[in-house]
């Protein structure tokens, strides 16, 4: 009796856990985010312009919550296209101003979240190295570069219209918002909610990627109605038929 108690609680990684293995996870992971941050500020004008990352963070609250909302229920929203404006730095209103407009402080925030996540969940099973966060980082970058790579080149081969990396860099980021509340899930309340929230997040961001790419792939003509072509329909099809797939890799 007394072994199969022991079994149990050993395989129960929310019962009776290393509150030191816990508090270093928790530890690294501030860590992490500190020095990510830093990195960020001193290495990212080397990269982009300043004036361009301004338009990209350039959010406040009512926009966060507005767009999170958009994220998790983006069924009933009619039109994904974003409002031009002549004078921005990308010739579209800035984030704030229109929910439609791509940003970067959510995919970020989101992504860093994710890595903290993992390095929790970790400690809750007794099994955190300072490793994980940098391996969990890496895999990440990883995902999200081969798919900006492959909304570029599909843009090029379809002759899309000129479209900033930093838009598909967002585009690919949000998916980080369903994976954070899929891990959520799984750490507080077991696998089986987790499952539920990953397949309902995941088609909510396959729906999200396959309007918003859709937006821009094929904009409206003259008439105001989308212009059709075979191919960039497969390719978005294509493109929102990942998610689910990706998700559910990143979340393991």
């Amino acid at each position: 009796m007394r072994r199969h108690q022991t079994h149990e609680q050993r395989q129960e990684p929310h019962e009776g856990f290393d509150n030191a293995m816990l508090h270093m996870a928790a530890s690294s992971g501030a860590q992490f985010f500190d020095s990510g941050h830093r990195m960020l500020q001193d290495n990212v004008q080397q990269v982009v312009s300043m004036g361009l990352l301004r338009y990209y963070f350039s959010v406040d609250t009512s926009y966060v919550l507005n767009k999170l909302v958009l994220l998790l229920w983006p069924f009933s929203k009619k039109s994904f296209h974003r409002e031009k404006e002549a004078s921005s730095i990308c010739g579209y209103m800035v984030p704030r101003e229109d929910v439609n407009s791509p940003d970067l402080y959510i995919p970020s925030m989101a992504f860093v979240t994710y890595i903290v996540l993992c390095g929790l969940n970790q400690g809750w099973e007794h099994s955190f190295t300072p490793e994980v966060l940098g391996k969990t980082a890496s895999s990440g970058l990883t995902v999200l570069v081969l798919e900006v790579l492959m909304l570029k080149l599909g843009f090029y081969l379809l002759e899309g219209p000129a479209t900033s990396f930093l838009d598909f860099v967002s585009f690919s980021g949000y998916k980080y918002v369903g994976i954070v509340l899929s891990k959520l899930a799984y750490i507080f309340l077991g696998r089986s909610l987790y499952w539920l929230v990953w397949l309902y997040t995941g088609a909510a961001m396959s729906y999200f990627m396959l309007k918003t790419v859709s937006a821009g792939l094929l904009p409206p003509n003259a008439a105001g109605a989308p212009q059709r072509s075979q191919s960039k329909e497969y390719f978005v099809l294509g493109l929102a038929a990942m998610q689910l797939p990706v998700s559910w890799f990143m979340g393991l």
